[in-house]
């Protein structure tokens, strides 16, 4: 079971990295709309899903830019093969799922693993949940109601002065392990990474701590190889600063 969601997890992330859930939603709905004819009209496109159809251009354009839909002489717009490659990802995301109202559901299962990121990545046992609900630019009064129709299972919540906080349960914590094993890193390394960089998000973490010893590790390397230094401490420097990325990157 728990490997059958780490397998959809990491579809919704794939699909994530192409089309941002937080501001993809009619980008999805729209890509959806091509699963009989792989192409997409329009007009018929937003009738189909009751919205204007500005925000239907609007979404083609990015579908377009991102290169999954091109447009013929007809003013018809066709999955590409990278398009018909992300619709297959989608649809068999969805299958996985089997659920109606796909995209919103997508997004549900997609804020939920962020969820157990945050709260996992946290030094406290019990997080508030407004702190998890602004990493996920949610509202937080959603997300518990999200959690306790669809996440029992992976937090314990409980209230303190009006307040909610959550920790995850033993199946939380064996789902948090496996998400931070598809991104290749360790629960003590990603919560070394939060203290010093300020964020629970372990991707933004390591992006943040490498971003900045990268550009510390140049000044430094520059330094070395000027007198009276020389260029035998700027190569131990170096394979010094290889090596501690080797481990930033493993399952410690």
């Amino acid at each position: 079971m728990l490997s059958s969601s780490i397998d959809t997890i990491e579809k919704l992330r794939l699909i994530d990295s192409i089309v941002d859930f937080a501001r993809g939603y009619v980008q999805l709905s729209v890509i959806l709309t091509a699963i009989d004819e792989e192409r997409i009209i329009p007009d018929y496109t937003a009738e189909k899903l009751k919205l204007s159809r500005k925000s239907v251009i609007d979404a083609i354009q990015k579908l377009k830019r991102k290169g999954l839909l091109y447009k013929d002489k007809r003013n018809i717009y066709t999955l590409t093969d990278k398009g018909k490659k992300f619709f297959k990802l989608l649809n068999e995301t969805i299958s996985a799922l089997s659920m109606s109202n796909p995209v919103e559901k997508i997004m549900e299962s997609y804020r939920i693993s962020e969820a157990v990121l945050v709260v996992g990545t946290s030094t406290k046992e019990w997080v508030d949940i407004r702190t998890v609900a602004k990493y996920l630019d949610f509202e937080s009064e959603q997300l518990e109601k999200l959690i306790a129709k669809r996440a029992s299972n992976l937090f314990k919540m409980r209230k303190v002065a009006g307040t909610t906080f959550l920790a995850l349960t033993y199946e939380g914590s064996e789902l948090y392990d496996l998400l931070l094993e598809s991104i290749k890193l360790g629960p003590l390394t990603a919560r070394t990474l939060a203290l010093l960089t300020g964020t629970l998000d372990p991707r933004n973490a390591l992006r943040r701590f490498m971003i900045v010893y990268l550009l510390v590790s140049m000044l430094v390397f520059l330094e070395m190889t000027q007198p009276p230094y020389g260029l035998i401490p700027a190569i131990v420097w170096a394979a010094a600063s290889s090596y501690l990325a080797f481990l930033i990157y493993s399952r410690k």
